[in-house]
């Protein structure tokens, strides 16, 4: 094992981006401020005109706002950023629509390490509209075969990143705006030795979210296909990938171990 895996990953800081989100931002805040007592909340409110950055900061949590929205990936790049500024060895994201529980935040905590990126995953469990699962596989198949190792659930945005995973943020500027940021920085995790795991959580859908998600299960999952073809494409295609992405997900890496 390296010295980077056994290293201490350093303090927590939790990002959160928000777009329209005044009906929910509070409670996120509030959950998590209840389940990570100390750790810096940071709302990155992308252009709301509807309170949302006003509800956040009166639930407690540091605001960063856009003047306009940019999408989901310039958010979450600003309040990534912000953390490293603060000295974050780990970086928590999730959304803040209420299709996440701040409770869970523990879950993905128990996984952490400074070589692994872990994501909150939705698939063993029921709920999730059937075309939002179908794409999500899409999704799953695509980025797992690019980053040589099986990804489950690769459009969560409930995450724990190690520092170590947003050294070049400034690669993405310009072009990865909406989802498919979270898409690559998984692809280019892996290049650099930084795998992703796994920590089971709910499904949270239909009369939970106050809102319809911002996600477009066919536009933006045909943006993610085409940016992993590219990426296998310069591999050519890379087939031992394939190989190694439908490989079991190892047991340690479900637990922790």
């Amino acid at each position: 094992m390296t010295e980077t895996s056994t290293s201490p990953p350093g303090p927590l800081v939790v990002v959160v981006p928000a777009y329209q989100e005044a009906a929910t931002i509070a409670g996120v805040v509030a959950g998590l401020r209840a389940a990570a007592p100390g750790v810096p909340v940071l709302v990155v409110d992308d252009g709301s005109t509807d309170g949302t950055a006003s509800a956040a900061a009166a639930a407690g949590a540091e605001v960063l706002a856009s003047p306009a929205n940019e999408g989901k990936g310039a958010a979450l790049r600003r309040g990534m950023r912000a953390a490293l500024a603060r000295g974050a060895g780990l970086v928590a994201t999730l959304d803040g629509d209420g299709q996440h529980r701040p409770q869970d935040l523990p879950r993905l905590l128990a996984l952490a390490r400074a070589d692994r990126i872990v994501i909150g995953s939705r698939r063993g469990a029921p709920g999730q509209p059937a075309a939002r699962r179908r794409a999500n596989r899409v999704a799953d198949f695509w980025i797992s075969w690019a980053a040589r190792h099986p990804v489950a659930d690769s459009q969560s945005g409930f995450r724990i990143y190690p520092a170590a995973a947003l050294a070049g943020l400034d690669r993405y500027e310009g072009r990865a705006r909406r989802f498919s940021f979270e898409s690559e920085i998984l692809i280019d995790a892996a290049r650099a030795g930084i795998t992703t795991v796994a920590a089971e959580i709910p499904a949270l859908y239909g009369e939970t979210l106050r809102r319809r998600s911002h996600f477009r299960p066919v536009a933006d999952i045909a943006r993610i296909v085409i940016m992993v073809a590219g990426k296998l494409l310069a591999r050519g295609m890379d087939p031992a990938g394939l190989v190694r992405s439908l490989a079991p997900a190892r047991r340690s890496d479900r637990e922790g171990g």
